[in-house]
């Protein structure tokens, strides 16, 4: 394993570690409690890769308030989408 690649992993788990206190990952936050001198890029590309290996969207990750935001959501667009239906026909009609 390269070192690049060794640094990259040891950057990943200090994500996994501040996630599991609770603290989301920041470029910041990781060069600050990296056990080596990070750059900037090095933190950047662990916290895309932290967050593509974690699902980032991963339903599993969302608590409840975000599943009944997005339950509201799609309802609120499924009834959008019927009455921008209607008001199409409507809209024909008219023109006809």
């Amino acid at each position: 394993m390269s070192l690049q690649n060794n640094n990259l992993q040891k950057l990943m788990i200090v994500c996994q570690q501040m996630v599991q206190k609770g603290t989301s990952p920041s470029v910041a936050l990781l060069r600050a409690k990296a056990p080596f001198k990070a750059s900037v890029t090095e933190a950047i590309e662990a916290i895309k890769h932290f967050n593509a290996a974690n699902g980032a969207s991963d339903p599993a990750s969302i608590n409840g308030k975000e599943v009944e935001t997005i339950a509201s959501l799609s309802k609120r667009v499924a009834l959008l989408e019927q009455q921008m239906a209607m008001l199409q026909k409507r809209l024909e009609a008219s023109i006809e």
